[in-house]
């Protein structure tokens, strides 16, 4: 197999070292943001005290992996498999509770309060009330109570948030407290757990490290006469006789269309520039005589970069690359 996830190990740990002044949930959801979820618990598991999914059946996988705590941050219906798998859950409401108990999870549960993302929790303090009082009617001990911030890029809005979140909070005493998002560190808050997605993979942070590279393999090299054609749709047109190499990723491994022709890649350590379109299986490049068959591509090392170029944000760059056909190997 030509193309390889490079997953580098030192980068993930040093990265791990910037949030470790607290206790860490560290995210694994969308395949540990297309990392793979089994490689990145391997790497992290004794080594954080949570592991962060999105839904039960991630938890179930990831299960397999570890026996350290695992919490779904969304918000899930599957309590049976929760229950199965010793999955830790969220609860925004008293149905949640209700529920939660009934299947056996009454030891398991963390409360998620709203303070501003309006997408899970609850966010008025009658609701919190009558949670709390079911709460104590069933004697549940609950894990945390947690919230996520939305942009702590913006000081003011996230100081708004968790002044709201400390008044919602008011009278849920002695409990751990979890917040969300890379930049919580930045903040002087009281809290005991920190929530890392992003942040512990390079991205979205000043002096982070980005742990995943994307390398593959030449498979042909084309001669293009002056005035043909490379790829689909007439985008692009050689200007010179030349050579092209054709290298297998393309937009099915998660190499989003819209980079044809803005990205370049190295070739055995040479820079050189995509061009054309990006097909389903792979994409081109004008190169010289010195690229072979068989010469190693680095394709994408810094994904902050291809998402400035894709317009959009390097989660969905990352996660993208689930999707990529080759191997996952461990650096």
């Amino acid at each position: 197999m030509n193309n390889v996830k490079l997953i580098k190990k030192n980068n993930l740990l040093q990265n791990l070292n910037v949030y470790k002044a607290k206790k860490v949930c560290a995210m694994i959801k969308a395949n540990a943001y297309g990392h793979g979820i089994k490689e990145i618990v391997g790497i992290l598991d004794g080594r954080v005290d949570y592991f962060g999914v999105a839904n039960a059946e991630e938890g179930r996988f990831a299960r397999k992996h570890t026996k350290t705590p695992i919490l779904v941050v969304g918000k899930t219906e599957d309590f049976e498999k929760c229950k199965a798998n010793n999955l830790e859950i969220m609860v925004e409401s008293v149905e949640d509770v209700k529920r939660a108990v009934g299947h056996g999870l009454k030891d398991n549960l963390h409360l998620k309060i709203n303070c501003g993302m309006n997408r899970y929790g609850v966010s008025e303090s009658g609701g919190l009330k009558k949670i709390c009082q079911l709460l104590k009617e069933y004697d549940v001990g609950l894990k945390s109570v947690c919230t996520h911030f939305s942009n702590t890029d913006d000081r003011e809005q996230t100081l708004c948030q968790y002044k709201r979140f400390l008044e919602l909070k008011q009278g849920i005493e002695n409990i751990q407290v979890c917040l969300g998002g890379s930049g919580v560190i930045d903040y002087d808050f009281d809290y005991d757990m920190i929530r890392v997605g992003i942040g512990l993979y390079g991205y979205e942070r000043a002096g982070l490290l980005p742990v995943m590279e994307i390398r593959s393999k030449v498979l042909k090299v084309v001669f293009v006469k002056q005035g043909e054609y490379v790829g689909y749709g007439k985008k692009y047109r050689a200007t010179t006789d030349g050579f092209y190499a054709v290298v297998p990723v393309g937009y099915a491994d998660g190499l989003k269309r819209c980079l044809s022709g803005k990205f370049s890649v190295f070739i055995d350590g040479k820079r050189y520039k995509s061009v054309g379109n990006i097909c389903m299986d792979v994409f081109f490049v004008r190169v010289d005589s010195k690229v072979k068959i068989g010469s190693e591509v680095v394709v994408a090392n810094d994904m902050a970069s291809l998402a400035k170029k894709a317009n959009t944000i390097s989660y969905e760059v990352l996660t993208g690359f689930s999707n990529l056909r080759g191997k996952t190997k461990i650096v």
